[in-house]
């Protein structure tokens, strides 16, 4: 992917938002004094039952210093300002979505770092490879066909070595009071959540064999990480000398 003056919007292409984006989530992305409510963290830390500080710092321990990050998709609240932390000024942070209104909120809130914004469609092929590639909570909003295509395209933007990071919702546990809750709101707001609760992430991916895969749950299993690193094709590995005896 071709990397733009740091903490401005590359948007030459034509990029359609899907209809599901307005016509599901407009009463959020549209609307201006929603977002700055959602940008606070202790409105994140509500909605997430206390659990969004943990889920961010849990996908920074995996995030290395000075390090190639993709992400996709714009964010609510620090997650986006602690990333570009943690990365450092000799790393690279590309941030894309599809939505141009979200990508200018994000960089007014982010000028001082060191960020690319592009806009692009997630459904479509990214171009170079990244240390490490996140998707946080983002693939619940999605319908199915287009979170296969997303996973799929987020899995091939990683390097040989690097890692994808997927952070979402998950089925919480039986004994988990609060999945009566969870089960009307997200009817209402989140329709497509379910199909994410039952079918893990890992079942998206076309070669999922070429990653090692690792799953820890937060929350009485309300929230999931799932990290897949990418294993070192063999014609990348050095060769070895053949032993003389």
């Amino acid at each position: 992917m071709p990397v733009i003056k740091t903490n401005t919007v590359k948007n030459s292409k034509v990029v359609k938002e899907p209809l599901y984006l307005s016509e599901l989530y407009g009463f959020l992305y549209h609307n201006h004094n929603l977002e700055k409510l959602m940008d606070d963290d202790r409105v994140q830390a509500m909605l997430t039952f206390g659990f969004n500080n943990k889920l961010i710092n849990e996908m920074l321990e995996e995030i290395g210093t000075n390090s190639s990050v993709l992400q996709v998709g714009c964010t609510f609240g620090s997650q986006m300002q602690k990333t570009a932390d943690k990365i450092g000024r000799y790393g690279t942070y590309v941030i894309t979505d599809v939505s141009n209104k979200q990508l200018e909120r994000a960089r007014e809130q982010l000028i001082d770092k060191k960020i690319d914004f592009e806009l692009h469609d997630a459904r479509k092929p990214f171009n170079g490879k990244y240390d490490s590639v996140i998707c946080f909570m983002l693939l619940h909003e999605l319908p199915e066909v287009s979170r296969e295509k997303v996973i799929n395209n987020v899995l091939d933007a990683v390097k040989n070595g690097g890692r994808a990071l997927f952070i979402d919702y998950n089925k919480p546990s039986n004994w988990n009071i609060l999945r009566f809750l969870l089960k009307p709101f997200n009817r209402l707001f989140f329709p497509f959540v379910e199909k994410l609760w039952e079918n893990p992430i890992k079942n998206y991916a076309r070669k999922n064999t070429h990653f090692s895969w690792y799953k820890k749950t937060y929350g009485a299993k309300m929230f999931q990480m799932v990290m897949a690193v990418r294993r070192v094709s063999d014609e990348k590995k050095p060769d070895v000398k053949p032993s003389f005896y």
